[in-house]
């Protein structure tokens, strides 16, 4: 399977892959990504990186990541390292 950080990247790749479809229902929400779907929306970062660490744990492959047009790098570094959100 490979490390953390290379799951994360994978997962990006598919996320962004997945992104012009979730953009056409979900816009402005906030997604759990992981194994190349879908597990969750949210209405903003907070509550997604909440829910990820409660269903997958810290630093298990997956991204939290805005659906938008114009969106920076996925939340990883955060649950790369097990870091709680402040």
């Amino acid at each position: 399977m490979g490390t953390v950080s290379e799951k994360v990247l994978e997962e990006t790749k598919l996320f962004r892959a997945a992104l012009p479809g979730l953009l056409e229902e979900h816009r402005g929400k906030w997604v759990v990504f992981k194994d190349g779907s879908v597990r969750s929306f949210h209405d903003d970062e907070k509550a997604a990186y909440d829910a990820a660490v409660r269903e997958f744990g810290a630093g298990t492959g997956y991204v939290i990541a805005p659906v938008s047009e114009t969106h920076t790098t996925p939340v990883t570094a955060a649950v790369l390292f097990g870091l709680s959100y402040a």
